[in-house]
């Protein structure tokens, strides 16, 4: 890395002292450093950026007894997103929740599922206090994105919590959440 540093900043100097007589060669010994500040204005630019549960727009509609969630993203996603977000049904009763369809992430398997959604519940019941057991399914995080499922009989959608957890992973930190709150009608 200090050899690195080194190089760019003789290629700086040699430039600034190459500047009134030959300006090409001075442009092509400032290129290094033009090129590491760009690098870093961009890796600053993306990490700066969040996405909140204000950039997501979820609408519901039910087709017979299947609910269809449509999700679709304001902005642009995050640049350190989780590969995966989360849906979080909380039943009363704890009655599961069938027939969940929609796109899963690829990398799926190869993630400690258990773990995971350990940490997912630890979470949200930290942050919304829901009563019951959770039923945690994966999502691929898209641009935009569909998901449907059927509720048990006799369960109303009034008895029925459901939250898109979405998940950002900066290098080197664990994972972050914010949760958006599903109303079924």
């Amino acid at each position: 890395m200090s050899i690195i540093l080194a190089i760019v900043i003789c290629c700086a100097v040699a430039g600034s002292l190459l500047w009134s007589k030959r300006r090409v060669l001075s442009l092509i010994l400032f290129t290094p450093l033009l090129t590491i500040l760009a690098l870093s204005g961009y890796v600053a630019y993306q990490s700066w950026y969040h996405t909140t549960p204000d950039s997501l727009h979820l609408s519901v509609h039910k087709e017979n007894e299947t609910y269809v969630v449509k999700g679709k993203w304001k902005d642009r996603l995050d640049w350190y997103r989780f590969h995966s977000d989360f849906l979080v049904f909380y039943v009363s009763n704890n009655e599961k929740i069938s027939n969940v369809k929609r796109e899963r992430s690829k990398y799926y398997e190869d993630m400690d599922v258990e773990l995971l959604h350990g940490d997912i519940a630890y979470w949200i019941e930290e942050h919304s206090h829901p009563k019951g057991e959770p039923q945690i399914f994966d999502i691929q995080t898209d641009k935009q994105f569909q998901f449907s499922f059927v509720l048990p009989d006799d369960v109303k959608p009034s008895n029925v919590k459901l939250y898109y957890v979405h998940a950002r992973e900066e290098p080197m930190d664990a994972l972050e959440y914010w949760i958006k709150n599903v109303e079924l009608k």
